[in-house]
């Protein structure tokens, strides 16, 4: 440390009064420069501030010589020996003399003034200060220390034009030399004090540490600017840093104890600190009592009246008074410690023995009424205040004192009103002085926040009990309880109690997502605070979450078993159990709370008297009177009229007479409606008053008997009306309108809203009801010109009216205009708050929707990227609180959302994949994302993983139907047939659920099922059995249905599975009949007509464009009917069969969903003019394909429908071409069957072509997948019959004849040839017999083959 910085750091100690570290920095520098009379000099000084006088004086002789301190000594001296018990009078004129005689010098040092000054300035006498200074300056113009001395001089004046001057002495020392270390520090306190430039003062900290980087009081000074920007965080981080470098430093320790007590709410912590904090300051500033008080003062106003922390103020007051026992300011602040810590005759007594030290003492005279109040001693207290209302008309309004008149009018006189009044100027008063000061110490004693919070706590006194209703006008009380309760909260946002008491405003507010967040911080700050959790139920019951309020309350006894004492934990505990039905529970629980002390008693005549602790179970009148109308409600709905009636009896005997008597009547009138005595219910609402608070909700009550029990329409509107007309408040009107939307009048209740949004502009929930009864009459273009409207004159609810414009914009498909409208919405500054966080993710969530509906996949993602961001944001916000539930659910649908477009529309199948797990690990129950995540391993071929998650499903019983379905699909998949015939037969044999799956194709996996019976089980069993090529054990789980269920023959998805099973047979008419039962089905229609169409426009399954078949080959046995030749035009080759079957194809095409159109349906009406088999036609139907695959590039279906239209139009290569890309993808269930018609096709090509290893391949690769192929079959059949393998064409043939139910002629002429060739006659002549009868004039069967099959036979 430099001579400078020595000199700085004592007058920076010196000024703040931290005598004994101007020592202690005085011997540090003397260590390093011994003997410096300058630093003796100081140390010296310290000793006479500390009490230490004669070793002062003695130090002080010896300096008497030293050119630079001809002044300052005996000034010093002088000063010693007033400050000593035994004034030694000759000393001092002799020093005076002395003194005299050196001033009058000529040569004086500029040191010697300079010094003379400083021992003035911090000796508090200022104007001998500014003498010596002028003379300094007169003397030596230019002098640095003069100039800086003379800026802090008049810094420290009270004089606030002086002050302001200051600044211009630092500016002439910084102009000439930039680092002075005095000046910056002046500069930088100016700018502290008397500017409040928080960001320069920090830059000039910065500064001084560059400069001097062992300067102590430079790190001191940034951290209290810290402090009062309120950068908690920097601050600690200083605080830390400060005690690397000086391990006892005071203010280090302070400041990380304010932080405990101000942000975190740390009273443990805190606790600890102070201990720490009163050893340290016994080691560094032992004699300090000033220090020590000033030290206590804003803890024990910060303490939240936690006895830990009062303790330890308490022992910082009584070391103080041990120092000083006649100032009578320390003995106040003891007193007000004892009476937040509830002990009043110690306190009393304290107060007592301040005043008579000091019977000015203000503080003192206003702690003894305080006293006089809590015990009861109103009439004494009253006498007080009246001199004190007289005083203060002399010194100024205080707020203590009208904060006192306000506890004697209400406990003495019981007046409220003139408590309302008192406690208006005490808050006015304090919020002056909140509204004028910055974070430091002083400022939370000048504030004291406990003293708001006690103002907070009566004005709840008078506040309601229930939360406000919709258009309700806010109460004013209130009202001021949130202002004031948002001002403590900023000041001090780590008080729980504050935070919990605004917390229950915004609850009273209305505002159940303000409420719950900040209760939510209060649980962060606290999470054993039982009152949070009781009021987090409260909230819960309010949005009607039975089950969460329910948990709340748990948690809340969990944390404290005191609750199971307090009376309103028992009745939201009963409130809920009501609400999940769970009646005769409900009931135990409000008897037991019957039973709680105080909750029967009327508390008439009873003398109130303020107290400092409030009880937590004592009930309140609101809590009683609704304990005695629950129990009598829930008697009610148990039919037990007789119990209801005594308890409504018991409660009109405690509470008439008491504000809460019309509430009785509600009840009473309840009991009457449950009695059937409608009228008499009638005339008892009809008895209270218009000005009652409880008008409102009889008229609601006169409304509901008149709707529900005298179906009077008229009568329902009239009740609302006279509302109107009696109390013409936003709240009445809203209600008029709902009433008017309740009985279908949207038209009046619009205009009812229109007239009260007249009357008052501000009312932001007028303009949402309009728009939505805009929107329920259909008037959307109106709708959306008043929202147009609402938003361009900034309304207050911008974001909701947005919101809801969007919405209507989605509805109508105007997607543009959504996106537009969001994108407003979510243009707002960057904020923290937890509704605005929570509404974002909505519009973010509706901006996805909206670039869904446009076609914009990526932009969707995008938008649902941000929604994710924003979630997870507010997750890490409170991660611990009850709502978190919520925001994971939330957080879940997000990802599950993000995963279902990766996998459906951006076709990232990795991307999806984590995101669906991300969604489980959000919500583990999230069922529509454990089954896609299960389908989409399916997909990807992992069948592991896919068994893996069904087996969890299956285990955590999530979509258990579905997942035991998916295993049987995998065991399947797996070569596993007979487990999974077991869990097929188990899923039909328990029934557990029936329905359907997802529209579209025959092969996909089953959505959700409901029912009796697992229909889409039973169509996934035809599927297996059919691919396994056992089709025939599919009548086995048909006749298990069957017996299961009598009635199955009048349910669509049967009559569906049936018409698959006749299909797969080769039964085509009876599969339309089947078909046809169930295609106007809203589950199994759209599956059902897609089959209906396949099957007219394909009857008898064959390759459309394939031609190997067709082909004659000599001695062969192909069909000789040709080609499928492309007509010229007009139809002319189409029998009327066939063009009949077109038509009623194109007809059913029309059945199915248009508004989207699917692309299957999409292909299927491509395919429909493929069937003409006209040019023009496939032409048309071409263009239209490869418009699908524009939108859809891998889609099989639409690949396979180019290359028939190719091989249609005689151009094989390119037909070859689409083919070949189908082979090269990933086999999928969901298009099996395009998959095996395009292998089937290309291996016609293949055949044709005499490629017969490449079709072989393709044909086996088939039957790999469907065992049942019968087209395969006979395509091997073919191929082994033209390399003359006649013996294994038969047994090919033979497979082909039997899976299409031996009813195909020309399958059956194949394989009698093929028999015949074979030298097998005998079963030759049985296919020829078997075609013959069905088909007798079957061409060349008879003779080609029947007959030289009889002459084989008889050759010897």
């Amino acid at each position: 440390m430099t001579g400078d910085e020595d000199i700085a750091g004592i007058n920076y100690y010196a000024r703040r009064k931290l005598y004994h570290h101007v020592v202690t920095v005085c011997e540090s520098a003397l260590r390093r420069k011994p003997a410096d009379p300058v630093l003796l000099f100081w140390r010296a000084f310290g000793w006479i501030m500390e009490g230490r006088s004669n070793e002062a004086l003695r130090e002080l002789q010896n300096l008497m010589e030293k050119r630079d301190l001809v002044l300052a000594c005996p000034t010093a001296m002088i000063y010693a020996h007033e400050r000593s018990k035994l004034v030694d009078h000759e000393a001092i004129e002799e020093l005076q003399a002395r003194l005299t005689i050196a001033s009058s010098s000529a040569s004086l040092s500029e040191q010697a003034l300079v010094q003379v000054a400083l021992f003035h300035w911090h000796t508090a006498n200022l104007d001998s200060a500014k003498e010596w200074l002028r003379k300094t300056l007169d003397m030596y113009p230019n002098s640095f220390a003069g100039l800086t001395a003379m800026g802090w001089v008049e810094l420290a004046s009270g004089h606030e034009n002086l002050g302001l001057k200051a600044n211009t002495w630092f500016d002439r020392v910084l102009e000439k030399s930039s680092k002075d270390l005095e000046a910056l520090m002046g500069r930088l306190t100016f700018l502290r004090k008397k500017r409040r430039q928080l960001t320069p003062a920090l830059d000039i900290t910065a500064q001084i540490i560059v400069y001097n980087p062992t300067f102590i009081p430079a790190y001191i000074e940034r951290m209290y600017v810290l402090l009062e920007m309120a950068a908690w965080d920097q601050v600690v981080e200083a605080a830390q840093r400060l005690v690397g470098l000086m391990p006892d430093s005071i203010d280090a320790m302070l400041a990380v104890c304010l932080n405990e007590l101000c942000r975190d709410g740390n009273y443990r912590m805190a606790t600890t600190y102070l201990m720490n904090l009163n050893k340290t300051l016994a080691k560094v500033e032992p004699g300090n009592a000033e220090l020590y008080a000033s030290v206590a003062a804003p803890f024990i106003r910060l303490a939240a009246r936690r006895p830990n922390v009062l303790d330890q103020c308490a022992q910082l007051l009584e070391r103080a008074i041990s120092l000083r026992p006649d100032v009578s300011s320390y003995k106040t602040e003891l007193a007000y410690v004892q009476l937040l810590l509830g002990n009043i005759p110690q306190a009393k007594d304290i107060y007592q023995s301040a005043s008579k030290l000091d019977p000015h003492n203000p503080h003192a005279l206003h702690g003894l009424i305080r006293c006089q109040l809590f015990n009861g001693q109103f009439d004494a207290a009253e006498e007080q205040l009246e001199i004190l209302h007289e005083v203060q008309m002399v010194m100024g309004r205080s707020a203590e004192i009208a904060y006192l008149s306000s506890l004697l009018a209400w406990y003495k006189y019981n007046d409220a009103s003139k408590r309302m009044r008192h406690l208006k100027d005490a808050v006015e008063l304090q919020l002056g002085v909140v509204n004028n000061g910055t974070l430091r110490l002083d400022y939370y004693v000048l504030v004291n926040p406990d003293f708001l919070l006690e103002i907070v706590r009566d004005y709840m006194d008078h506040c309601p009990t229930d939360a406000k209703r919709p258009g309700e006008d806010l109460n004013p009380i209130v009202r001021i309880c949130h202002d004031l309760l948002q001002v403590i909260c900023r000041i001090v946002p780590g008080c729980t109690e504050a935070v919990y008491n605004l917390a229950k405003v915004e609850f009273l507010s209305g505002d159940f997502v303000a409420a719950q967040v900040e209760a939510a911080k209060c649980l962060k700050l606290d999470a054993t605070f039982a009152k949070t959790h009781i009021l987090m139920s409260q909230i819960h019951l309010s949005n009607s979450h039975a089950q969460l309020a329910t948990q709340s309350l748990e948690t809340g006894l969990s944390s404290s078993f005191e609750l199971r004492h307090v009376p309103l934990f028992h009745i939201l505990k009963g409130k809920a159990q009501k609400l999940e039905g769970q009646l005769e529970e409900a009931l135990k629980t409000f008897t037991f709370a019957l039973g709680l002390p105080g909750m029967k008693e009327s508390g008439k005549g009873v003398k109130k008297v303020p107290s400092i602790k409030q009880s937590d179970t004592a009930p309140s009148l609101g809590e009683r009177l609704t304990l005695h109308v629950e129990l009598a409600d829930t008697y009610t709905k148990l039919k037990r009229v007789p119990e209801a009636t005594k308890i409504m009896q018991d409660a009109l005997r405690i509470f008439s007479g008491t504000p809460e008597q019309d509430r009785i009547t509600i009840a009473n009138a309840d009991l009457c409606v449950e009695r059937g005595e409608i009228d008499a219910a009638l005339r008892t609402l009809g008895g209270i008053e218009p000005d009652s608070p409880y008008f409102i909700e009889a008229n609601c009550r006169m409304a509901n008997i008149y709707l529900k029990h005298k179906n009077d329409r008229k009568g329902y509107a009239r009740c609302y009306s006279k509302m109107v007309e009696r109390n013409p408040t936003i709240e009445s009107c809203i209600l008029l309108g709902d009433a008017y939307m309740n009985i279908q009048e949207p038209e009046q209740a619009i205009a009812v809203y229109e007239s009260a949004l007249e009357s008052n502009p501000e009312g932001v929930v007028l303009a949402s009801k309009i728009g939505k009864a805009l929107v329920k009459t259909h008037n959307y273009s109106r709708a959306i010109n008043y929202y147009e409207s609402a938003l361009s004159n900034e309304s207050p609810m911008g974001s909701t009216l947005r919101y809801e414009l969007a919405e209507l914009y989605k509805k109508l498909k105007q997607w543009d205009d959504a996106e537009r409208v969001i994108l407003e919405a979510l243009e707002h500054p960057k904020t923290d708050e937890m509704e605005i966080l929570v509404q974002d993710v909505k519009s973010y969530l509706l901006l996805a929707q909206a670039y869904k509906g446009g076609m914009k996949p990526d932009k969707a993602v995008t938008a649902l990227l941000h929604a994710r961001d924003l979630q997870i944001h507010i997750l890490a916000k409170d991660p611990s609180s009850v709502e978190s539930k919520s925001h994971r659910i939330v957080a879940s649908n997000i990802c599950f959302e993000l995963a279902e477009l990766h996998a459906n529309e951006v076709k990232d199948t990795d991307k999806a994949l984590g995101y669906y797990n991300e969604a489980i690990q959000y919500n583990n129950m999230h069922k529509k994302a454990m089954l896609s995540l299960a389908k989409l391993h399916l997909q990807r071929n992992d069948l592991a993983a896919a068994q893996a998650q069904c087996s969890t499903m299956l285990r955590t019983d999530v979509a258990s139907d579905q997942a035991t379905l998916m295993l049987a699909d995998i065991m399947y998949r797996k070569n596993s047939y007979a487990a999974a015939a077991f869990h097929f037969r188990q899923l039909l044999e328990t029934g557990g659920g029936g329905g359907g799956g997802a529209p579209g194709g025959t092969g996909g996996i089953g959505g959700m099922v409901g029912g009796t019976t697992n229909y889409n089980a039973l169509m996934r069993v035809v599927e297996m059995t059919r691919r396994s090529g056992k089709l025939e054990e599919a009548k086995g789980f048909f006749e298990i249905v069957e017996k299961r269920d009598g009635k199955v023959h009048l349910h669509p998805g049967w009559h569906y599975c049936k018409g698959l099973y006749a299909r797969y047979t080769n039964n085509p008419n009876e599969a339309l009949k089947e078909f046809n039962f169930c295609r106007r089905d809203a589950e199994w229609g759209e599956r059902a007509l897609y089959n209906m169409v396949e099957i007219f426009l394909n009857p008898g399954n064959e390759t459309i464009g394939g031609e190997a078949l067709e082909s004659v080959g000599d001695g062969g046995s192909g069909d000789a009917t040709g080609g499928h030749d492309v007509e010229g035009g007009g139809g002319a080759g189409k029998t009327d069969t066939e063009l009949l079957a077109i038509l009623t194809a194109d007809k059913l095409l029309k059945e199915l969903p248009q508004h989207p159109k699917s692309l299957r349906t999409q292909v299927l009406e491509c395919q429909a003019l493929m069937a003409t088999k006209q040019k023009p036609e496939i032409e048309r139907a071409l263009s239209r394909l490869m418009e699908i695959l524009n939108v859809e590039r891998e889609y099989v279906p639409a690949l396979l429908g180019m290359a028939v239209a190719y091989m249609l139009l005689k151009q094989p290569p390119r037909a070859r071409n689409q083919l070949k890309r189908i082979s090269k993808m990933d086999w999928t269930d969901e298009l099996a069957d395009d998959f095996e018609k395009s292998w089937i096709l290309l291996a016609d090509i293949y055949i044709q072509g005499g490629k017969f290893d490449l079709a072989t391949d393709l044909l086996k690769r088939c039957l790999q997948h469907n065992r049942s192929c019968a087209k395969a079959w006979e395509y091997l059949g073919h191929i082994m019959e033209k390399e003359a393998s006649y013996k294994d064409a038969a047994e090919h043939y033979e497979s082909a004849w039997r899976l299409e139910g031996e009813t195909n002629p020309a399958m059956g002429y194949k394989l009698a040839f093929n028999y015949m060739k074979a030298k097998r006659f005998v079963e030759a002549i049985d296919v020829c017999h078997r075609v013959l009868g069905t088909h007798p004039d079957y061409p060349k069967m008879r003779k080609e083959i029947l007959e030289r099959a009889r002459s084989g036979l008889r050759m010897p």
